[in-house]
């Protein structure tokens, strides 16, 4: 615990890497202002299942626009990219209090507004990938990674609460201009960050790599069977947060009666539980084999989450959620730990473009699949299906003999399975 501590202070001395992730911060806050507000607006002007179809076009687009991204970035100035994407997607989140001052607001306008914003984004959601080693020494990655992911969770502590509270009281047009203003900060933060040249600079010396034909680089995840498991595991979970991110709304205004205020604190009990389990999941699970240690954190929530449907009023349930987020949050850093072990560093890139494609279907479709389900079965219903589905998933990990073949290596040193294409 010493050591890893010793690491974030480390990587904290890193001015450039400081600015990145403090931008960071206050644009996961931002967006975490943009879910509960527009969930809220979604909620007034239509129902769950057009609150589906919303946040979808914010998930969907980004299978397109993710390598556009991946080779804008290569050929362009990273920091320009930056600010020019986030500085467009303040001002289209600004368009929507806008819309509601002048009560021409339509659900049609979200959808697209949405749809744009996720196309833009898949510069940022890149860039935190790929400037991280050029911001940071490689025996400092661990961190640092640690570190962008924690402000997600960070973010979704306060943001929620704070929303609410805003949506509460001044209403959602200020909220959402306050998501603006997130925006129009990362921005400016980005233009400071350091001149890093394109990617492709850093490449002249090396040798042109031969085009390929598999362009999408998906059969690249057979070559590891491990990964492959681990990637249904990530769309699962993905899909399964899609469904409960439109269920939590209208489980607080139609099952618990609580109001925007009160759906801010549910997401913000949920931000603190997953907070915590980034932090703590490695004390508390990080010994066990890696089939067990995925299985363990998939499912052990499940109980915790169906305990929803009997809870009489708002704090029990921000318990019980906290709780069941808190079993789940280890799941990101196990699963990209251990997917990095697995792969060499010249076949990395090209699986996790794969896999993020996979993945970005999961909770735009679990959004929509959530909707239609709150419609057509009831809230406490789609409680107990998402609490069995998480159990269910939790057996894939400890069935599939991918992942069981490395837990023997496990019992010496994690290098012992790395670059295993057969995941054995």
């Amino acid at each position: 615990m010493r050591k890893t501590f010793q690491g974030y202070v480390e990587v904290g001395r890193r001015p450039a890497f400081r600015r990145f992730w403090l931008g960071m911060t206050i644009s996961r806050a931002g967006d975490a202002f943009t879910t509960v507000t527009l969930a809220w607006v979604v909620l007034d002007i239509a129902g769950p299942v057009q609150l589906g179809v919303v946040l979808m076009c914010f998930g969907l687009p980004r299978i397109v626009s993710g390598p556009v991204a991946g080779r804008a970035l290569e050929r362009f100035r990273p920091r320009n990219l930056l600010a020019a994407d986030n500085a467009a997607r303040g001002l289209l989140i600004a368009v929507v209090p806008c819309l509601l001052w002048g009560h021409h607001l339509v659900i049609g306008d979200l959808y697209g507004i949405a749809a744009i914003s996720a196309l833009l984004s898949s510069v940022t959601e890149v860039a935190e990938a790929a400037l991280v080693p050029r911001l940071v020494d490689d025996g400092q990655l661990d961190a640092a990674n640690s570190l962008l992911s924690a402000n997600w969770e960070l973010a979704y502590i306060v943001g929620p609460a704070v929303a609410g509270v805003i949506v509460a009281t001044l209403g959602a047009p200020f909220a959402l201009l306050c998501d603006a203003v997130s925006f129009a900060v990362m921005s400016v933060i980005c233009v400071g960050l350091p001149a890093l040249g394109p990617a492709s600079q850093t490449a002249t010396t090396e040798k042109a790599e031969p085009p390929r034909r598999n362009v999408l680089g998906l059969a690249i995840l057979f070559r590891f069977p491990a990964v492959l498991v681990l990637s249904f595991c990530g769309f699962g979970m993905l899909f399964l947060d899609g469904v409960a991110t439109v269920l939590y709304p209208a489980y607080c205004r139609s099952f618990l009666h609580a109001g925007a205020a009160g759906y801010g604190i549910l997401m913000s009990a949920a931000g603190v539980g997953a907070l915590l389990g980034v932090v703590a999941g490695a004390a508390l699970a990080g010994r066990l084999p890696p089939s067990l240690r995925i299985g363990a954190v998939i499912a052990t929530g499940a109980p915790l989450f169906a305990l929803l449907r009997l809870a009489s009023d708002l704090p029990v349930a921000a318990i019980l959620l906290g709780l069941a987020v808190f079993a789940w949050g280890p799941y990101s850093v196990f699963e990209r730990t251990l997917v990095q072990r697995l792969v060499p560093d010249d076949m990395r890139s090209r699986l996790f473009g794969a896999r993020i494609m996979i993945s970005s279907l999961g909770f735009p479709l679990g959004s929509v699949i959530g909707g239609v389900l709150i419609s057509g079965i009831g809230v406490p219903a789609v409680i107990l299906a998402i609490a069995c589905s998480y159990l269910l998933l939790g057996l894939l990990p400890l069935l599939a003999p991918a992942l069981r073949g490395l837990d023997a290596a496990a019992g010496s040193r994690v290098q012992d399975y790395r670059f295993d294409p057969d995941g054995a």
